[in-house]
C-alpha cells in the first residue's frame, strides 16, 4: 500500500517537478554553475534573483539528482545536467525542455478540452511571441534529429539511397546528417517558409548548398516539387493532420516516389512497441490541447492507409523517446487500389 501511494503521489506532484526543471533552466542555472560553483548567494547575485527562494530551487534540483551540494555549501551540477543542461554540453537538450514548457499553458484546464474535445485557444499574448516558441520548436527539433539520426540511418539502411525527399523538414536537421553518413546523398527539402529560413541557414553554414535544395511547399495543398525519389522522409508531419488529410499526403508523396523506392514515416506512432508508449500517449493529448484536428495515428491505421497504396513489405521499427519508424517500399506503380 505505501508503494501504490507513493506512486499516485509522484504522478500527482509531476507538474511540480516540471516547473523546477522549467524555471532552472530559464534562470541559466545549470549554465552559471558550469561556469563556476557558487553558493546560493553568489548564484542569486549572478541570476538576478531572491536567495532565499533560489536556495529552495537548488535543495529540490539536488533531490532530482542534477545539482550536488557540497561540503562548503556550494552547488555544482551533476554530470547529467553538465551534459545535457548547460549550455554548450555535449548533449544539450535544454531546447527541447524549452518548447515543452512553452506547451503548458495549452495543458491547463484539460478537463474542459476533454469534455469539447477542442483545443485550447491561447490568449494574444501567448501568440505575440510565437517568433520565440518558433526558435525554440525548431531547436527541438534538431535536439531529437542529433539523438536519431544515426539510429534512423541504420534502420532504413541509408547508404543504398541517392535521391531523398524531406518532407516537412522543419530546420532540415535528418538531411544534414544524412549527407553527412551518406556522400552519395542528394536531397531535396520541403516546408513552409519560416522552417526553411533555418534550414538554408544551417544547409549554408555546413556547405551543403550543392547537395541540399529547399523548395517551400505546403504539402497538403500544393503540387510536390520534383519526381523519382528512391527516399521520401516524413518526420513528425502526420500528427498534425486529420486521417483524410493524411491519406492526400500520402497519396501525393507516394506519387513522387521512384520504383523501386521506399517510404519512410518518422512519428510517435499509437501500438509501436518499443517500451515507451507513455510518450507517444502524452503526445496525442497534446495533439488534442494544442491544434485543430491533428493526433497520433496507430501502427495498423498507417498500414491501411499505405496498403491503399499498394505498398509491400511494410515494417514498424521502434526508434526512443516514444518515435518509431513505418517502412513502406514501392515495388509497382500505381495509386490506389
Amino acid at each position: 500500500m505505501p508503494e501504490d501511494r507513493s506512486y499516485i503521489t509522484g504522478l500527482a506532484l509531476g507538474y511540480q517537478v516540471s516547473q523546477v526543471l522549467f524555471t532552472a533552466l530559464h534562470l541559466r542555472l545549470f549554465t552559471l554553475l558550469e561556469e563556476g560553483a557558487g553558493d546560493a548567494g553568489e548564484l542569486a547575485a549572478r541570476s538576478g534573483v531572491d536567495r532565499a527562494a533560489l536556495n529552495r530551487l537548488l535543495k529540490a534540483l539536488v533531490d532530482l539528482k542534477l545539482v550536488r551540494q557540497q561540503e562548503d555549501g556550494s552547488y555544482r551540477n551533476a554530470a547529467l545536467a553538465s551534459r545535457c543542461l548547460a549550455e554548450g554540453g555535449k548533449e544539450f537538450w535544454g531546447s527541447t525542455v524549452h518548447h515543452a514548457s512553452n506547451l503548458w499553458p495549452f495543458w491547463e484546464n484539460l478537463d474542459e478540452r476533454i469534455k469539447s474535445g477542442t483545443a485550447h485557444v491561447p490568449p494574444p499574448a501567448y501568440l505575440e511571441d510565437y517568433p520565440h516558441r518558433l526558435g525554440d520548436y525548431l531547436a527541438a527539433m534538431d535536439e531529437g534529429a542529433s539523438a536519431k539520426a544515426s539510429a534512423i540511418a541504420d534502420a532504413i539502411g541509408l547508404n543504398k539511397f541517392r535521391n531523398m525527399l524531406d518532407a516537412g523538414c522543419g530546420p532540415g536537421s535528418y538531411a544534414i546528417a544524412f549527407c553527412g553518413m551518406n556522400p552519395d546523398l542528394s536531397v531535396t527539402l520541403i516546408d513552409l517558409e519560416p522552417s526553411l529560413e533555418a534550414a538554408r541557414r544551417s544547409v549554408g553554414e555546413r556547405g551543403l548548398g550543392e547537395r541540399i535544395t529547399c523548395r517551400t511547399c505546403q504539402v497538403l495543398e500544393d503540387p510536390i516539387p520534383g519526381d523519382g525519389y528512391d527516399l521520401v522522409f516524413l518526420s513528425n508531419l502526420i500528427h498534425a493532420y486529420g486521417g483524410r488529410d493524411v491519406e492526400l499526403i500520402l497519396e501525393k508523396l507516394w506519387g513522387v516516389l521512384a520504383v523501386p523506392g521506399e517510404l519512410v514515416i518518422h512519428d510517435y506512432l499509437l501500438d509501436a512497441g518499443g517500451g515507451q508508449t507513455l510518450y507517444a500517449s502524452l503526445f496525442n493529448l497534446t495533439m488534442l490541447v494544442g491544434t485543430p484536428r491533428g493526433r497520433c495515428y496507430s501502427v495498423d491505421e498507417m498500414k491501411v492507409m499505405l496498403t491503399r497504396l499498394h505498398a509491400a513489405e511494410v515494417r514498424t521499427v521502434p526508434i526512443g523517446l516514444g518515435t518509431s519508424l513505418i517502412l513502406a517500399k514501392k515495388t509497382i506503380r500505381g495509386g490506389r487500389k
